[in-house]
């Protein structure tokens, strides 16, 4: 399977090359940040780069989700950099964050890739298939910031490269939490759910006139949450064993699942739970109607809008009986250098400049991601940020477990998508046991994990 993903790959690029749009109301592209950092980049190269003693020298870079908010940002990064490199001019491309996949793969195809670009994760193997990009090994050991990045997003890097080489350093990432709602928690005088026999307590002891104590997402993108608590309650830390065997119908798991499914079918949590998706389960967040749901820190705008700065914070996600919460492993960004540059030293600078605390930091901070380079915790809007400082505390958590879920695996976004919360749901309206699904859902991983450790 990963042997034909780069044949298939080009097959559909050339197949598809003459459309390449952006999303709706939103060009692939934008222009404007890009003249006026590339205009400050000129204006310096000319004047400045004599005194260094090198040429002047141009690379192209590309940005994976390009709009009216980032790229103002990553001009800012990009005239920073330019000025403490000033013989390097950095031309900036924004493309469409629902196309840019199809931008890269098919600048691959026809040989026409940037120096430098930024990319999700769960996107690195696709063009290291296609032998697109330079490795990294040798330029991260030199670095001066290495020892900053977290372990365990340099781990996850090299996992999804798939050859355990290094091709892409993060630098910001999305992490999974709870939120819960401060002032309801202060009113009432408890402690938020901490554990998952913490949730069901409470959900019976608040579900009264039409508000309850938590939402629960059955509908569209609920497979996360429900493996982070299935996993949790059933003592599992990963979703394979070694031998590829998927752990989702082990006994205890399987419990878990009616655990779940019960707080619909015991009227603990709202009606609506079986159909919510993202926006149904913040908006009954917001509007005070339940008080604890399970999101990740992408949310936090949306929480400060409904309900107000300093009436709610994130926590740990939920723990088993054996005190250990089961979180999905952080997705997160970071910037790639394609192997046709003819300006190496030049890219791989500019790439370490995006992972850097300076560059990160910047583009952190005015985007609202995670930082993943720890020289960033000593900025000052860093320590002001309540969440996260919240969020850091799960990096030295020993009874928090980081689970690679298996979005790496060819198929599984469409069958998290459909088979999985049609399944769930099934078992929440009683159509489907919790056996029968997750029994489903064991044979099904299995055969993808296995067929993926075999080529």
């Amino acid at each position: 399977m990963k042997k034909l993903l780069a044949v298939t790959l080009a097959a559909a690029v050339l197949a598809g090359m003459t459309g390449c749009g952006g999303s709706k109301g939103e060009p692939a592209s934008s222009a404007a940040p890009a003249a006026a950092a590339q205009g400050n980049g000129n204006e310096m190269a000319e004047t400045t780069a004599p005194e260094t003693g090198k040429e002047p020298v141009t690379i192209t870079f590309w940005h994976r989700d390009g709009n009216t908010t980032s790229n103002p940002i990553y001009a800012e990064v990009i005239k920073n950099f330019q000025e403490k490199y000033p013989w390097i001019t950095v031309e900036y491309t924004g493309l469409a964050s629902d196309s840019y996949t199809q931008k890269f793969n098919t600048a691959v195809v026809t040989e026409s890739t940037p120096d430098v670009g930024t990319i999700s994760d769960k996107d690195l193997y696709a063009l290291v298939a296609q032998d697109a990009l330079m490795q990294l090994d040798d330029a991260f050991n030199a670095w001066e910031e290495r020892d900053n990045l977290l372990p365990n997003i340099v781990e996850q890097a090299r996992f999804y490269a798939q050859d355990g080489n290094l091709y892409l350093l993060g630098y910001g990432k999305t992490q999974e939490t709870s939120w819960y709602n401060t002032k309801w928690h202060e009113e009432k005088g408890i402690e938020p759910a901490g554990s998952i026999a913490d949730l069901r307590t409470y959900c019976e002891e608040y579900a009264e006139d039409g508000t309850y104590y938590f939402s629960l997402r059955g509908g569209s993108g609920s497979a996360e949450n429900l493996f982070m608590f299935i996993l949790s309650y059933g003592g599992e830390k990963a979703f394979f064993n070694e031998d590829g065997t998927s752990t989702l119908n082990n006994p205890k798991v399987v419990e878990g699942l009616d655990f779940y499914a019960n707080l619909y079918k015991d009227g603990l949590v709202s009606h609506d739970a079986i159909s919510n998706g993202y926006r149904e389960m913040v908006a009954e967040f917001g509007a005070g109607t339940a008080q604890y749901i399970m999101h990740n820190s992408s949310s936090v705008s949306e929480h400060t809008k409904n309900l107000g700065e300093g009436n709610f914070l994130p926590i740990r996600p939920l723990e088993g009986e054996d005190g250990i919460a089961v979180c999905k492993a952080p997705t997160f960004m970071g910037s790639v250098v394609f192997k046709n540059t003819e300006h190496p030293e030049e890219a791989v600078l500019f790439a370490e400049y995006l992972a850097s605390a300076e560059g990160a930091g910047y583009v952190d901070r005015n985007e609202g991601r995670v930082p993943v380079n720890t020289g960033i915790y000593d900025q000052d809007w860093y320590k002001e940020n309540p969440y996260f400082q919240i969020y850091a505390e799960f990096e030295n958590d020993p009874n928090l477990v980081f689970a690679q879920f298996p979005i790496y695996l060819d198929g599984y976004a469409e069958y998290a998508s459909n088979d999985i919360v049609a399944d769930l749901q099934a078992v929440m309206m009683g159509d489907k046991t919790a056996q029968e699904a997750c029994d489903k859902w064991a044979a099904d991983l299995t055969r993808l994990q296995q067929e993926w450790m075999a080529d």
